[in-house]
């Protein structure tokens, strides 16, 4: 039986007024190279899930933010070099109030932060869980229920 562990990340999608999503592109150094993603990561030992999803957005993308909702949680179990991972993902809908964009500085998860316009979300890889915050910000706005 391989090692096994759990990751708690929390994950920020955020939405300009023209409708473009936050974007990270994942680094060489990720599982997922050129994968875009949401800005997000882990949750540290005792910290407040809504505050680790604020710090990350700022690590990532220099943005600050407001959480305005939590959206709902993606979970799934993937390998990373023999561990088996289960990883459980608090989806947050984030305004964001500052900052100047710009990529993750120093050797990082990720290499890079956008807007993608929302027709040319059709055209990119996006991570599972970002895909899952888009399908559940969609059905909360049509009115529907997701988890």
């Amino acid at each position: 039986m391989s090692a096994r562990r759990q990751r708690v990340g929390a994950y920020a999608l955020s939405i300009d007024e023209a409708g473009g999503v936050l974007l990270c592109r994942m680094s060489r150094r990720s599982r997922t190279p050129g994968t875009l993603t949401l800005p997000g990561g882990g949750v540290r030992h005792g910290e407040d899930p809504g505050d680790a999803v604020l710090r990350e957005l700022a690590e990532e993308t220099g943005l600050t933010g407001r959480v305005e909702a939590l959206l709902g949680v993606h979970a799934n179990v993937y390998d990373s070099d023999g561990v088996s991972i289960h990883g459980v993902r608090l989806l947050y809908q984030v305004t964001i109030v500052g900052g100047t964009l710009r990529a993750e500085q120093g050797d990082a998860s990720t290499d890079g932060a956008t807007w993608v316009a929302p027709e040319d979300l059709g055209g990119v890889t996006l991570s599972a869980h970002a895909r899952h915050a888009l399908e559940l910000l969609a059905a909360a706005s049509a009115g529907t229920s997701r988890s």
